[in-house]
């Protein structure tokens, strides 16, 4: 009876001591500020112990770069394998919209306050402001999964960087990453330059490489395939120019006209109430626009035949039914909105991105109004694979909202954009379904998405607005400096703007 009861106490000390570890890993345990009247959202957690059943589910993450949430309309065989068959996002937004402060966030699932990156460049940017220990592979690694990259990491990234941890497979762009058949990658190991291969198609054959050896191995296996396309063109000596296509695609959408065209806030005819970096803007020319556009679908129908390859990979080892597919971009992209054409913008074509789920247990064919994030991405991939962040995380897990269940969710997302100066910060604000508020302290924007859906108006000196942009401000400053669960809160309704009747006195 003695061993008995000691084998028992034994187990029962295991289990303490997992669900403390779990607990410290993913909630805010040291945070005080929390206030009786903001409610956690639930759900932020992942399971503690891997998925149960002879089968643990694989994982495929396909991301883009610069590609806007309408793109995706140009995409059919994307949209038949996976929104089709899974789960479409409709209000999913890159929350810091730029190149490395979103790829850092999916590296680490933290926003860039507290993984480090908060721009391109600059002490505070690129490939160089990044701990390379803490990335989320290492997640899944250390819980017997066999993890692959391939294609663009983080600017900055060369071929005598360190190898990130956590990658049990590396195939990572170095040189030329932005010139699209001119480029070098790490090859695992096996470097190698190609000067006559498109990238999107090397991309597309190195990751459906790794999963065919990974799907024969045995066992589970998390394979991230980050695309170029539709990136706009760099060449090595640093020139900007339209992003080629393969050659079978140089006839597609030569006529085709931009979505932005028919978006009031294209060539905006009065930018004065604007923040102050589209208020220097002149009008952008049509024609160049419409090149621009032309080329992004075109460079965008490689990496559609690359997700059709990749389905019929995995089904040809058959993984497909047990292999999530999630599919996003780094950042939106403006096209001539506002006067502006690119991104590290808050307006909502920076923003915006497409998201798309498919995989075991998703609820096919639906769509999910839900303000996610790409903050939420690695938690949620954490939730659908059964492992544990091995640090605290800033983001919610999808995975009810996947499975179909009603989700608690946060009603006031933090955006924010840096700078390569200072304190490497630029505009911060917050976003809620009706309102898009930000600034840098002085320069300052507030539009109500409800009756200004273009963001045409800044009503931030409206009298009308003026409890709207102290609750929105008071948000924002407790999110700028969020960690953990106080990222996801809460607040409650914003007050409504006071109409004219109201503020003036009675007679």
């Amino acid at each position: 009876m003695r061993a008995w009861a000691q084998s028992i106490t034994a187990a029962l000390l295991v289990v303490l001591v997992a669900t403390l570890a779990t607990v410290t890993a993913t909630s805010d345990t040291g945070d005080a500020r929390s206030p009786a009247s903001v409610r956690m959202v639930q759900g932020t957690q992942s399971p503690t112990a891997e998925a149960d059943g002879p089968t643990r589910p694989n994982l495929v993450f396909v991301l883009t770069d610069d590609m806007r949430d309408d793109d995706l309309d140009h995409m059919p065989i994307t949209r038949r394998l996976l929104a089709d068959q899974g789960m479409e996002f409709t209000d999913a937004i890159s929350p810091h919209p730029l190149c490395c402060p979103a790829r850092a966030q999916l590296a680490t699932g933290q926003y860039a306050q507290n993984n480090g990156v908060q721009h391109n460049r600059g002490v505070h940017g690129g490939f160089q402001a990044l701990d390379p220990t803490q990335e989320a592979s290492t997640w899944f690694r250390s819980s017997g999964y066999r993890t692959g990259f391939v294609g663009k990491f983080l600017n900055g990234y060369g071929p005598r960087d360190v190898r990130p941890a956590g990658w049990s497979r590396w195939d990572a762009l170095t040189r030329g990453v932005y010139d699209y058949v001119d480029f070098s990658m790490t090859g695992d190991g096996d470097p190698r330059q190609y000067t006559d291969s498109y990238i999107t198609s090397v991309i597309e054959d190195h990751t459906n490489d790794a999963v065919r050896d990974f799907a024969r191995s045995g066992d589970p296996f998390v394979v991230y395939a980050w695309h170029l396309a539709p990136h706009y063109r760099i060449s090595p000596e640093g020139g900007r120019g339209l992003p080629p296509a393969e050659p079978q695609d140089e006839h597609l959408f030569v006529d085709e006209r931009p979505s932005a065209f028919d978006d009031p806030a294209f060539n905006e005819e009065d930018v004065s109430d604007q923040p102050a970096y589209l208020r220097r803007l002149t009008q952008v020319s049509r024609e160049e626009v419409a090149a621009e556009n032309t080329a992004r679908l075109q460079t965008l129908q490689s990496v559609d035949r690359a997700v059709g390859s990749l389905v019929e990979t995995l089904e040809d080892e058959g993984v497909l039914d047990d292999t999530y597919i999630v599919f996003t971009s780094d950042n939106g992209y403006s096209l001539g909105e506002h006067r502006f054409v690119g991104k590290d913008v808050l307006t909502d074509e920076a923003l915006q991105v497409p998201l798309l789920v498919r995989g075991p247990d998703v609820v096919a064919g639906t769509t999910s109004p839900l303000p996610v994030t790409l903050v939420d991405l690695p938690v949620t991939f954490a939730a659908l694979t059964g492992v544990t962040p091995q640090w605290q995380v800033d983001g919610t897990s999808l995975a009810p909202t996947l499975r179909g269940e009603a989700q608690l969710f946060r009603d006031t997302t933090l955006i924010q954009t840096g700078r390569t100066l200072g304190d490497g910060w630029s505009h911060r604000g917050v976003r809620t379904e009706r309102y898009l508020y930000g600034t840098d302290g002085l320069d300052t924007f507030l539009y109500d998405r409800l009756l200004d859906p273009d963001e045409m108006v800044n009503l931030v000196d409206d009298p009308a607005y003026a409890g709207v942009r102290s609750t929105l401000e008071l948000r924002r400053r407790e999110l700028v400096d969020c960690a953990g669960w106080t990222c996801n809160q809460q607040f409650g309704p914003v007050p409504e703007p006071v109409t004219t009747a109201a503020r003036e006195p009675s007679p």
